[in-house]
């Protein structure tokens, strides 16, 4: 990072109102790369799967700008964060200068700390024997770093590695974070929510390694990259009874917005494909598992489920003859049966498209697929203007947390729907979609 970026992005956080954890006006104020992961929702991913206890006393080394400052000065008792850089001294200052829990310094002021945190560059012997010393007798030591390298040092420090957590896409700013039990016992469940190869680690070492992640965990992975605060989530995979099942809870527990919000929901976890998954296989069950689909939503509306927003294709597995809905977190009060189902069909449309799908006509657009698909189930295809309609506005109400000063964003998502409507589903040639959990909701702000 260069020295004009750091001075920027100190400068914004002695300027920002909201310099939270979750704060949505700096998640969305970084212009690029460099700027933006400091800045993120996610950027305190990795600690926010760990249990930290309230009571703990915590030093972390190499503040950085702020990011893992803030949520450990938010769930603990003491932080006493290291940085000393004196411009990202002031960044970490001005990010937690209305919490009473964090002081900053340029070296450890004190010993009997109960978790310390250590970035990657700064794990070296020196500062590891020091760490070790500080360290209460039931303390633990957390090392974000993107190289196994570093295990050797801590071995030769006294600080061997109890437990080696896999960060997904990396630990700066993770999606998933996972052991490595999951990979075997739950290996399509583990592929989707990592979405890619693990380039970070998390190395939990010290006599109070254990109690950072629970034995019945599996993974935690979260949805917090497009979204406002209000609608981010995490979801715990835990052992249950002779299986595993997904806990999905916001982060903020919220009032809706526009109608629109995220509730907790719990799943059983079935190593079963996606609807979506099952069609690009085998295209010619498309009028069956539609009219299966379309069932289902009847059918769970019937029983009073809240969360029919999310019932959409990706989000049903199909587990043998039946079908199992799965990660209903959206709510969305204006929204009944029927537009439930012209989302659905909408979404799948553009999924299968993304695809490539072999049972589009050729030479047809996306536009032309969903009208096709709906019809298929007694939908007129105009419904592809209207179920655009609420998808923007849904979009733009998850992405933004507001209807006020949302033109520009909504103007904008309205752009790349047309335009995907637009093209011809041969021109697409995305991977398939799904793997066995839903895939992010945040689809139309990352395309």
């Amino acid at each position: 990072m260069t020295a004009e970026t750091a001075r920027l992005l100190t400068t914004l956080l002695s300027l920002a109102e909201d310099t939270g954890s979750l704060s949505d006006e700096l998640h969305f104020a970084g212009r690029d790369a460099a700027e933006r992961v400091p800045l993120d929702h996610g950027a305190a991913n990795v600690l926010r799967a760990l249990v930290v206890p309230k009571a703990a006393r915590v030093l972390e080394v190499g503040a950085g700008f702020g990011g893992l400052t803030r949520y450990l000065g938010e769930v603990s008792q003491t932080v006493h964060a290291v940085e000393a850089d004196p411009v990202r001294a002031a960044a970490v200052r001005f990010r937690t200068r209305d919490l009473g829990t964090v002081t900053v310094h340029d070296r450890p002021p004190a010993d009997g700390y109960d978790l310390v945190v250590v970035q990657q560059p700064y794990a070296t012997r020196s500062l590891l024997d020091s760490v070790r010393e500080r360290l209460s007798p039931t303390g633990a030591v957390v090392v974000l770093t993107a190289s196994r390298g570093v295990v050797k040092t801590l071995a030769a420090a006294g600080l061997e590695v109890q437990r080696e957590l896999l960060c997904s896409p990396g630990h700066e700013v993770a999606r998933a974070v996972r052991g490595t039990q999951i990979d075997t016992e739950l290996p399509r469940l583990a592929a989707a929510i990592a979405g890619g190869p693990a380039h970070g680690l998390a190395l939990l070492c010290g006599p109070g390694a254990a109690a950072l992640w629970p034995p019945y965990r599996l993974a935690t992975y979260f949805n917090t990259a497009e979204r406002a605060a209000f609608a981010c989530t995490r979801a715990d995979v835990v052992r249950s009874g002779e299986g595993a099942e997904v806990r999905r809870t916001p982060l903020v527990p919220s009032p809706p917005v526009a109608g629109i919000s995220v509730g907790p929901c719990a799943d059983q976890v079935y190593d079963a494909p996606t609807m979506v998954e099952v069609l690009l296989d085998e295209p010619e069950r498309v009028a069956e598992l539609l009219a299966g689909w379309r069932d289902l939503v009847r059918a769970e509306a019937a029983r009073g489920v809240e969360a029919l927003w999310d019932l959409v294709p990706r989000n049903v597995l199909v587990d043998g003859e039946t079908l199992r809905p799965i990660d209903l977190e959206w709510r969305n009060e204006d929204a009944g049966v029927s537009e439930v189902i012209e989302r659905g069909v909408l979404v799948l449309a553009d999924e299968l498209a993304g695809a490539g799908w072999s049972g589009a006509a050729e030479g047809g657009s996306t536009r032309d697929l969903a009208g096709w698909l709906g019809v298929l189930i007694g939908l007129h295809p105009s419904f592809v203007d209207s179920a655009m309609a609420r998808e923007v506005a849904f979009s733009t109400t998850g992405s933004c947390g507001t209807v006020h000063g949302t033109d520009e964003v909504r103007v904008a998502i309205a752009e790349i729907w047309r335009s995907r409507l637009a093209r011809t589903v041969h021109e697409y040639r995305s991977p398939k979609v799904g793997a066995g959990v839903a895939a992010n909701e945040d689809e139309v702000a990352k395309r």
